[in-house]
């Protein structure tokens, strides 16, 4: 079982159950790996995400101290951790279609039942070199496709990430999580972000504009406005800085507007309708070239072939 191409390669094990914890880690340095980091508290799991990288991350889902779901998914969405394409497999004691799903939306690559065999992590890890799942980006979501989340999507959404355990051990250095791969991979998930906000605004603007003045119809609109405010303070987040740092001057009047929609229940008229439908439209076109760019598939390997063709990073 062991293979020395996996000897340059890293894993953080979190598991508090000591047995349970020293016979993964054998498994896994027994698959090959020359590092394996092994930790039973939560918060010295969270210490070394914060200041050493990893090619591959194992944890239990269900432990004293939480559930992982929710640290899988901030390490998703990029607030936990330098790499949010790392490699990550939840074991866990329960398989109900409950909890597969939550890992499953939390962002895991894998998720094994336990008990498990050495084989069956020799497997899966092995999985994660050959035939890692592309990634895909929606509202709250950014991780592995998975046809139960979202249906419909086009392959052109699709997006190749960084993969170091595979760059590691194929020894394809164009694939490796190295900052400036992060950073290309980053810039492409925000613009599938900001395209799919610009796009909301659209929509629920309208569903707000066709709803009537009934308590019901008014219960909606709040509900909807205040999504739409949330989305426009990520939206803020996600262009300033950027070429599209312009638009911010449309976000902070449509918040303006938002906010005396939602202070009221009164009906949308003069102005505040008007405005309703012009701002949307125009933070939709302002955003254009986003969308287009989104509408690409990201592949890391052909980005980074094509700027080592250029002699740019």
């Amino acid at each position: 079982m062991f293979d020395p191409k996996y000897q340059s390669s890293s894993v953080l094990l979190y598991d508090p159950q000591a047995s349970l914890r020293h016979n993964t880690r054998t498994a896994l340095l027994a698959i090959g790996f020359g590092e394996v980091e092994a930790v039973n508290y939560r918060k010295e799991f969270l210490d070394r995400l914060s200041t050493e990288s990893y090619d591959l991350v194992i944890g239990d889902m269900v432990t004293r101290e939480g559930n992982l779901n929710s640290l899988v998914r901030q390490m998703r969405h990029n607030d936990i951790g330098s790499n949010p394409f790392v490699n990550i497999i939840i074991t866990l004691w329960n398989a109900s279609p409950e909890y597969v799903n939550e890992g499953i939306r939390a962002g895991a690559d894998d998720l094994i039942s336990r008990p498990m065999s050495a084989s069956q992590i020799a497997e899966r890890v092995q999985g994660l070199v050959d035939n890692r799942k592309p990634f895909i980006v929606t509202e709250d979501y950014m991780g592995p496709e998975r046809r139960q989340i979202v249906r419909g999507l086009s392959q052109s959404s699709l997006m190749i990430v960084p993969n170091s355990l595979k760059a590691k051990v194929e020894n394809r250095p164009e694939l490796d999580a190295t900052p400036e791969n992060i950073t290309l991979a980053l810039n492409a998930v925000n613009d599938r972000k900001i395209t799919i906000f610009t796009e909301q605004y659209l929509r629920q603007s309208a569903k707000i504009l066709s709803l009537g003045p009934n308590m019901e119809d008014v219960e909606e609109r709040h509900l909807l406005v205040a999504q739409m405010i949330k989305m426009n303070t990520e939206l803020i987040r996600r262009i300033s800085g950027t070429e599209y740092a312009h638009t911010e001057a449309l976000c902070d009047a449509f918040l303006g507007v938002l906010e005396r929609i939602l202070g009221s229940s009164e009906a949308i008229l003069g102005k505040d309708k008007e405005l309703l439908y012009q701002i949307p439209f125009g933070i939709h076109k302002a955003c254009k070239e986003v969308r287009v760019s989104a509408n690409l598939a990201f592949d890391i390997e052909e980005v980074a072939l094509r700027l080592k063709k250029t002699g740019t990073r």
